[in-house]
């Protein structure tokens, strides 16, 4: 070796404590570590040196990098050249090739003066075959694991920051609330009984039974005031005009967090509880609320009972409080930006009844708003996003507004939403724009002309297109526009070859050197913007991959679980695709809410310095994910 070597470390007590640092030596046992120490050896590379040569190199020692930086890089047989990584201190060399006794399938040349362990090969076997985790981090297998880890490590140093609190909300399920001694009624029973049998009882809801003792629906005392009472129905008639069908169920085993989400998106009350196909109790909001102080319907009650944006506004700020309790109760990033949605959602609709009365009684579901983009995928962070288009019936349709009157409305309900959400409102399109609205008619030939001209700027504005949603009680112009971009872009290969070119044209970093991200190219920057270059990407291969296949879902997650089930992506891939967007989500949101500690506007900017080594390692985890969904696209499509 190097005499260069001799007098930079002192060894075994230097080389124990720097390997001690970094995984996966810090999982093995103190023996172990301590007997690598004495028996590795140092070497010195200067800068510029060849260690490994690509499919020729015999790799006879495992590297660890004690100083200095290296760069690894793939030569193709075009004689191109891809970087995959810049390491620096603490990262391992050889370990893969040791394993499966191959040549290396890259070239790692030093970026500076660089100093090495060296591990003998036989040394390094001996400890893998006696050490399950130190083997299983060389192996692709373990990438999930590290990303479960970095996720948990994230979210407890949020609770650690803010204290800890109680964790029932998500360890408590539907049977440790239900009510079992629920009540039946007769659907052919009249109002009057059954508002007899709710008074004798004490009790707010009855399941309704047919003659044949089938389950046909529910009736609480709200119908019977809302319907009854407030509507002069006639009493004597059968509780089948009043009672609400088909009933909403729940397995007893859900948590009570889904079953809040399911209670918010249904806008119901109560749900039956069943085990099987046995009906065992009824849950309702008032259940969720005594057992968890803090429940997310509260707020979102209040949303709905509010008369102007200014206290819409206030209830609106108050979202990240509430969010914040979830993920220190446990939640998932997932389950998290779903109910952010919900309460987005709540808000706009409120907003739209609201400003309907203010014009006039004005009804604006006869221009079909549809949201499209992230507010369509349920993705929603605390940077609220709510794109929406219009897309209305014929104007010579009475019931449809003139032009004139559609653009003064646009543009008024636009101020009225930001008034509602404040200024962190995000909204590239909107109906208040007369290109984002017009009729179905109209509509169509915008589709026409994308599928004709499929050029990179205007797919990227037609991509959010294909991730739309209607809002609750949308006319059945709204649907029929979902249906029909649906199947002109999945039917269109060239629009479609388009969506990949552009999937493909966002790289993912490489990797990241000290607090450096560094580019596939070799660049380097000092700030990551996860939307564009980790949350979108995710986004834009489920959709992508989903129009190809026929697959209606809107939702990222739920995209990348139908494509798995249809065996479009293997499980496993899947398994790891949902993981590292698990863990991205909750570092965004993490992000977010650091941000509104100290009084900052929120975004999407992560600067590496914030990160824990253990992040750092997993981001770049998700970025060979991507990279790994970018050989696919490329594969399928070109």
């Amino acid at each position: 070796m190097n005499d260069k070597s001799s007098n930079f470390a002192t060894i075994p007590i230097a080389a124990f404590q720097f390997l001690s640092r970094f995984p996966p030596f810090n999982e093995l046992d103190v023996t172990v570590t301590e007997e690598l120490a004495r028996r590795l050896e140092v070497e010195f590379y200067p800068k510029g040196t060849t260690i490994f040569r690509q499919g020729l190199t015999d790799i006879t020692h495992f590297y660890v990098i004690q100083k200095g930086s290296v760069r690894v890089f793939l030569r193709s047989e075009s004689d191109t050249f891809t970087l995959r990584n810049v390491g620096g201190e603490g990262e391992t060399l050889g370990g893969p090739c040791l394993i499966r006794d191959q040549k290396p399938d890259v070239t790692v040349e030093t970026l500076e003066d660089t100093f090495c362990f060296l591990i003998p090969k036989a040394l390094f076997l001996k400890i893998v075959s006696e050490n399950v985790s130190f083997e299983k981090f060389f192996l692709a297998e373990f990438q999930k694991e590290r990303i479960s880890a970095a996720y948990l490590e994230t979210r407890n140093e949020r609770i650690r920051s803010l204290g800890l609190k109680r964790l029932d909300y998500f360890t408590s399920r539907v049977s440790d609330v239900i009510r079992p001694n629920f009540k039946v009624v007769r659907s052919d029973s009249s109002i009057q009984q059954t508002g007899q049998i709710l008074a004798k009882f004490r009790i707010g809801s009855l399941l309704v039974t047919n003659e044949s003792s089938n389950l046909v629906g529910i009736v609480t005392k709200k119908d019977l005031r809302s319907k009854v009472v407030a509507g002069g129905m006639d009493y004597h008639l059968p509780v089948s005009t009043i009672m609400s069908s088909p009933v909403k169920t729940i397995p007893v085993q859900a948590r009570l967090f889904e079953t809040t989400l399911l209670m918010i998106k249904e806008q119901i009350s109560h749900l039956a509880a069943v085990g099987g196909s046995e009906i065992l109790g009824i849950i309702t909001t008032h259940d969720i609320m005594v057992h968890q102080a803090a429940s997310p319907i509260i707020l979102f009650r209040e949303i709905q009972a509010q008369e102007s944006p200014e206290s819409m506004n206030s209830l609106f700020k108050k979202i990240p409080t509430v969010i914040n309790n979830l993920m220190e109760e446990g939640a998932k990033a997932s389950h998290c930006i779903n109910m952010i949605t919900l309460f987005h959602d709540r808000i706009f609709i409120r907003a739209l009844k609201l400003f309907g009365d203010l014009m006039s009684g004005v009804d604006l579901s006869a221009l079909a708003p549809i949201l499209v983009g992230k507010a369509a995928r349920m993705e929603q962070t605390f940077v609220p996003v709510y794109d929406y288009i219009a897309v209305y019936g014929d104007q010579s349709n009475s019931t449809v507004p003139s032009e004139a009157h559609i653009e003064k409305l646009a543009t008024r309900l636009n101020d009225f939403f930001e008034n509602c959400f404040g200024k962190n409102l995000r909204s590239k399109i909107s109906a208040a724009n007369p290109r984002w609205r017009g009729s179905l008619k109209i509509w169509s030939k915008y589709i026409d002309e994308w599928i004709s001209n499929p050029i990179l700027p205007e797919i990227r504005i037609a991509k959010n297109f294909l991730d739309a949603r209607s809002l609750p009680g949308a006319n059945n112009v709204a649907n029929s526009f979902l249906k029909l971009i649906f199947e002109k872009i999945s039917s269109s290969e060239n629009f479609m070859k388009g969506l990949a070119d552009d999937f493909l044209s966002i790289k993912p970093p490489v990797s990241f050197f000290r607090d450096i991200i560094v580019e596939a190219d070799g660049t380097q920057i000092n700030k990551l913007d996860m939307e564009t270059r980790v949350a979108e990407p995710f986004a834009d291969f489920a959709r992508l991959l989903c129009l190809r296949n026929g697959v209606t879902e809107t939702n990222t997650l739920a995209r990348l679980k139908s494509l798995a089930r249809m065996n479009v992506i293997n499980e496993d891939l899947c398994s790891e695709v949902l993981e590292a967007h698990e863990f991205q989500t909750q570092l965004i949101l993490i992000s977010q809410l650091r941000a509104l500690d100290v009084g900052a506007t929120p975004g999407y900017i992560i600067d590496p310095i914030d990160l824990s080594d253990l992040e750092k390692r997993t981001l770049k985890d998700t970025f060979g994910v991507l990279g790994r969904l970018q050989a696919i696209v490329a594969k399928t499509f070109l």
